[in-house]
């Protein structure tokens, strides 16, 4: 029967760059690492990405590891780091995509007409319209602005998002349910 080795022996065997000892730790960390990483996240298939790129990276930087300390807390922080990294990208990408809404929502509501009483109820129309937006799902906000304002089909839409046809169609036909109850005022 072989033997388990203890944490300083995995860590040294980990930076002499053993496979093996790499794999036990993977085996033994995975789930409590993936687990971790949800919590920030909250999204399985975004954690278990970072999970794995974190695991590479600790792989890739195996020789700056100092052996006096535990292998955990090193994989631990690379986790913790690319969660912040990945939600601050994701809460920017969001914010630029509400900026450009907004922008592209006044643009053709003023290009429409220079009437001023049409002009009010434009900007009325724009104002429900955002918060529609906003009572979206995210998903379902991307993958309708994925359809409608870059012209993808709903197959592009399905191969890049990894999902089926039919969650597309779903996404957008909730999309299109809620702005129809949203905007009744504004339909004929």
């Amino acid at each position: 029967m072989e033997k388990v080795p203890d944490e300083k022996e995995l860590m040294i065997s980990i930076i002499n760059g053993d496979r093996r000892s790499f794999d036990t730790l993977y085996s033994k960390e995975y789930k409590k690492v993936l687990f971790y990483s949800i919590q920030y996240l909250h999204d399985q298939a975004l954690a278990e990405d970072i999970v794995q790129d974190s695991f590479i990276a600790l792989w890739e930087k195996r020789k700056l590891l100092d052996k006096e300390f535990p292998i955990q807390p090193y994989l631990y922080s690379i986790v913790k780091n690319r969660c912040l990294n990945l939600l601050r990208k994701l809460a920017n990408d969001k914010r630029i995509k509400n900026e450009m809404l907004q922008k592209e929502y006044r643009a053709s509501i003023i290009s429409l007409t220079d009437d001023s009483s049409d002009v009010v109820i434009k900007f009325q129309l724009e104002e429900y319209i955002k918060k529609a937006y906003k009572e979206l799902p995210e998903k379902v906000s991307n993958t309708f602005i994925m359809n409608r304002m870059h012209g993808m089909t709903y197959q592009e839409i399905a191969d890049s998002k990894g999902i089926s046809i039919k969650v597309v169609e779903y996404h957008i036909s909730q999309a299109l349910k809620l702005f129809r109850i949203r905007l009744k005022d504004f339909i004929d």
